[in-house]
C-alpha cells in the first residue's frame, strides 16, 4: 500500500500537466477477480487536491457498478395480507452497485440542485424505465431497490474519507461476495463550499471472473436448464451422502 502512495506521488512529480489538476485521482487494484473462494473485496481510492484549495473543498466520491435489468414488484395488503403486488416497474440501466463517501458528514449544505445537475447521490441518480411515466410514480418503487441493496451490502454510504497530510486523501469500499461482474466507474468530484464544482476526475474497476467461478457462471448462462438439473442432481447426491454418513456413525 505504502508502495502505491510513493509511486501515486512520484507520478504526479515528473507529469506535470497532471500536476495542475486541481484534482487528481487513482486505484490500487484495477482488475478484482472472482474466484470460487472469492469473499468479497475493497476499492481503494487515494486522491490530491491542489493545497490552495484544499482546506476549503468538498470531495465526493460515486461508485456505480454496472448497470442491469431489474424488475421490482411493491408488495400490497389482500384481506389483512401482505403479498407482491401485480404492479411493476421494469429498470433497463440500474446500477448493479452503488456507493459514495465524501469529507462532510453530511451533504444537505450543498444545493441540491447542483447534486442533481452532476448525478451524486443516489436521489440523483437517473435511472431509466420502460413503463412509467413520472417521477412520483418511480419513486416508491426507487426506494424498494435501495432496500434490496441495503440488504445486499449493494449500497454504501459514509463519510470516510481518510486525510492523509496536506493535499492528499484516501477512500476504500467494500465490494460484497455477491458483487456482480462489469465495469465499475468511479466518479471523483471536487467542489468549494459554495456547491460550485471545480473539478472532477474518472476511473474504471474491473471486476471479472476467473477460473472455475468462470466456467459455472458461463455454462450456468449458456445452459440454464441443465444446469439448474445438474445443480439439484448434485445437492441430492450429496444429501444422501451425508445421511448415509451419520447413518453409520
Amino acid at each position: 500500500m505504502k508502495s502505491f502512495i510513493v509511486i501515486f506521488l512520484f507520478f504526479i512529480q515528473i507529469y506535470q500537466p497532471c500536476a495542475r489538476e486541481p484534482l487528481l485521482t487513482d486505484i490500487v487494484d484495477k482488475d478484482i477477480s472472482i474466484t470460487a473462494s472469492f469473499d468479497g473485496a475493497k476499492i481503494i481510492i487515494y486522491g490530491t487536491v491542489d493545497p490552495k484549495l484544499y482546506k476549503d473543498s468538498i470531495i465526493i466520491i460515486n461508485v456505480l457498478g454496472p448497470s442491469s435489468h431489474l424488475k421490482i414488484r411493491k408488495k400490497e395488503k389482500y384481506a389483512g395480507i401482505w403479498l407482491v403486488g401485480k404492479n411493476e416497474m421494469i429498470f433497463t440501466n440500474a446500477p448493479g452497485y452503488f456507493a459514495s463517501s465524501s469529507n462532510l458528514d453530511n451533504l444537505k449544505s450543498i444545493d441540491k440542485s447542483i447534486l442533481k445537475e452532476l448525478n451524486i447521490g443516489w436521489n440523483n441518480l437517473i435511472i431509466s424505465t420502460n413503463n412509467f411515466k413520472n417521477d412520483e410514480e418511480v419513486e416508491p418503487y426507487k426506494k424498494i431497490l435501495k432496500s434490496y441493496y441495503q440488504n445486499r451490502g449493494l449500497y454504501q454510504i459514509a463519510s470516510n474519507i481518510d486525510i492523509l497530510g496536506e493535499s492528499l486523501f484516501r477512500a476504500e469500499f467494500v465490494l460484497p461476495a455477491i458483487t456482480p461482474t462489469g465495469t465499475y466507474n468511479v466518479k471523483s468530484f471536487l467542489l468549494n463550499h459554495n456547491g460550485k464544482l471545480i473539478s472532477s476526475w474518472a476511473n474504471s474497476v474491473k471486476v471479472s471472473k476467473e477460473g472455475l467461478a468462470e466456467g459455472l457462471s458461463d455454462y450456468s448462462i449458456e445452459h440454464p436448464l441443465l444446469y439448474g438439473l445438474l445443480a439439484a442432481l448434485g445437492a441430492i447426491i450429496a444429501g444422501y451422502i451425508g445421511s448415509e454418513v451419520f447413518r453409520r456413525i
